[in-house]
């Protein structure tokens, strides 16, 4: 694979999983009487965190690994079957209980709080989309200039998605709830996609070792 595609899969599935789309009518109801300079420091907040969750976990991950014997084979099955739970609920146009919690949006009702909790994790940055930066980032056939190409993917999604949450009244307004769900669901469809082709990458690097 070629860098440019590598980035350019690693971005679609990354962006897939981070839905910033489906994020929109929640931010939009959790910040609703908030002024324009509130809603975009919850923002900032939110992508700053989700970052800083997806950065941290895809340098340290794999070491965590190492220490408890988990292979990056082993994780890429179990990944992908939390990735494919992720896509299933998507697709039944619901938010997945593993990004999201109704005790957790119960306890974001502060104003600039819920940056962090729930927007910023686990909505944004959640188990699906960590697991998938450190699956692309650890990857035996991964060198240096990959490796950066994941981090620059992330950085793309970052920006990508500070931008579409930004103007996320605008586009609530354009497409409301049912268009989100649309959107959703074909994000679904994708993200079921990257689960399988992860579990298969990993039950075919389990039995290359036989």
């Amino acid at each position: 694979m070629t860098p440019e595609l590598f980035m350019v899969t690693v971005f679609v599935a990354l962006f897939a999983v981070f839905n910033p789309v489906g994020a929109v009518p929640i931010l939009v109801s959790l910040t609703e009487g908030y002024t324009k300079k509130e809603r975009r420091r919850v923002i900032q907040k939110s992508i700053l965190v989700a970052g800083g969750m997806l950065l941290g976990f895809m340098l340290v991950g794999i070491y965590v690994f190492e220490v408890l014997g988990i292979d990056i084979a082993d994780f890429q099955i179990a990944g992908g079957i939390l990735v494919f739970k992720v896509a299933f609920d998507m697709l039944q146009g619901k938010t997945s209980s593993t990004k999201l919690t109704t005790t957790e949006e119960e306890e974001s009702l502060q104003k600039e709080s819920i940056g962090v909790v729930p927007i910023g994790t686990p909505l944004l940055a959640g188990p699906g989309s960590i697991t998938t930066v450190i699956i692309y980032f650890n990857e035996i056939s991964t060198g240096p200039v990959f490796q950066l190409l994941v981090v620059g993917a992330i950085l793309l999604v970052l920006v990508t998605s500070f931008l579409i949450l930004n103007y996320s009244t605008g586009i609530f307004e354009r497409m409301g709830k049912t268009g989100s769900l649309i959107i959703s669901r074909i994000m679904g469809l994708l993200i079921a996609a990257i689960g399988i082709s992860f579990i298969v990458s990993g039950l075919t690097s389990i039995a290359q070792k036989f």
